[in-house]
C-alpha cells in the first residue's frame, strides 16, 4: 500500500481517522492524501410546494446573498482543516497533500478512493449529530459502493496491537484479507482470529486454508473459539476490547449481501458497538 486517503470535515471522528492514517502512513511509507468535499447540497434548498411527480421534493439554487455566504463558510472550513492537516503531517516523512473538491460528498468519495490503496474515514460526520454511534450515511455509502478496502475509524479510537479477523469465508472477507494481512504485518501484535460458522468442518477447512495462505508471510494466528451464544457482532466487540486489537478485519456483507443490505448487518452492528477501527470491503 504506497497511497491513503482520508476523509477530512471536522469531525471527532475525522480527527481520529486522520491520526490512524498517519499512523499508517508511517508504518507502510505511503503517501497520505487529506480529503475536504465542498459538498454540493449546501448551496442547494427545497422550497415547500415544489416537486416532481410523485411528491419527489426539486432543489432550488440558494439565493445568491447565502450563496456568497455559503462560499465564505466553506473556504473558511476548507482552511482551518487544512492547517488542522498540515500540522497533524509535520513529522510524517512521506510526501503528503490537502486537497478540496467540490460535489456530491458519496460521488467524490468513492471516485477518489478508485487512485488509493486504502480509503480512512471516520465513523460518523460532521452533519450527523453527537447522539449515535451508528455509522453516518456518507461512511455506510463508501462501505457499500467504494472498490477499496476502507477503514472505519470511531471517535476516539483506542490504540492496541494486533488485528482481529472474523473469519466466515464469505467473498467479502475474501477480498480483503489481503490488505487486511499487509496491514497486520506492518502492525505489531498477534494476529486472532475468530470463525463464525456453525459449520466445524468448514471452520477447519478454513482455518486450514487461512494457516497455508499466512504461512509465507510469517503469520502465525492465534485462533479464538467462537461459541454462539448471542450476538454475532457482540462475539466480535467484545473479543476484540478483551484483546485489545488495533484493528477489526472483516467483510461488508456475509454470505446475504441483499438480505443484509436490506435489514441491517453484523458489519454495521460491528462498527456501532466497537471502539476500535475496522477494516472492510465489499
Amino acid at each position: 500500500m504506497k497511497s491513503i486517503i482520508v476523509g477530512l470535515d471536522g469531525s471527532p471522528a475525522s480527527q481520529s481517522a486522520l491520526a490512524e492514517a498517519i499512523f499508517w502512513a508511517n508504518r507502510l511509507k505511503a503517501e497520505l492524501r487529506g480529503l475536504f468535499v465542498e459538498d454540493e447540497q449546501r448551496f442547494l434548498t427545497y422550497p415547500p410546494g415544489i416537486s416532481a411527480e410523485g411528491g419527489i421534493p426539486i432543489a432550488v439554487p440558494i439565493a445568491n446573498e447565502d450563496m456568497e455566504e455559503e462560499n465564505r463558510k466553506i473556504q473558511a472550513e476548507g482552511d482551518e482543516l487544512q492547517r488542522v492537516f498540515q500540522n497533524a503531517c509535520a513529522e510524517l516523512t512521506t510526501h503528503h497533500v490537502f486537497r478540496r473538491v467540490r460535489g456530491n460528498v458519496n460521488e467524490v468519495l468513492t471516485r477518489e478512493a478508485l487512485a488509493a490503496d486504502l480509503v480512512v474515514l471516520g465513523r460518523r460526520g460532521l452533519s450527523d449529530g453527537p447522539d449515535s454511534r451508528k455509522p453516518g450515511p456518507t461512511t455506510e455509502a463508501l462501505i457499500h459502493g467504494s472498490l477499496r478496502p476502507v477503514l472505519v475509524v470511531p471517535e476516539n479510537a483506542k490504540v492496541g496491537s494486533g488485528a482481529l479477523f472474523a473469519y466466515d469465508g464469505s467473498q467479502g472477507v475474501q477480498r480483503v484479507l489481503v490488505p487486511g494481512t499487509i496491514l497486520a504485518r506492518a502492525r505489531e501484535g498477534d494476529v486472532h482470529v475468530i470463525s463464525i460458522l456453525d459449520d466445524r468442518e468448514k471452520a477447519d477447512r478454513l482455518v486450514r486454508t487461512l494457516d497455508e495462505y499466512w504461512r509465507p508471510h510469517g503469520i502465525k494466528p492465534v485462533y479464538i473459539p467462537g461459541e454462539r451464544t448471542g450476538r454475532v457482532s457482540d462475539m466480535i466487540t467484545d473479543i476484540a476490547a478483551q484483546k485489545e486489537v488495533g484493528f477489526i478485519v472483516m467483510g461488508a456483507f456475509g454470505h446475504s449481501p441483499l438480505s443484509e443490505f436490506i435489514f441491517g448487518s453484523t458489519t454495521l452492528e460491528v462498527l456501532e458497538k466497537t471502539d476500535c477501527p475496522v477494516l472492510l470491503m465489499v
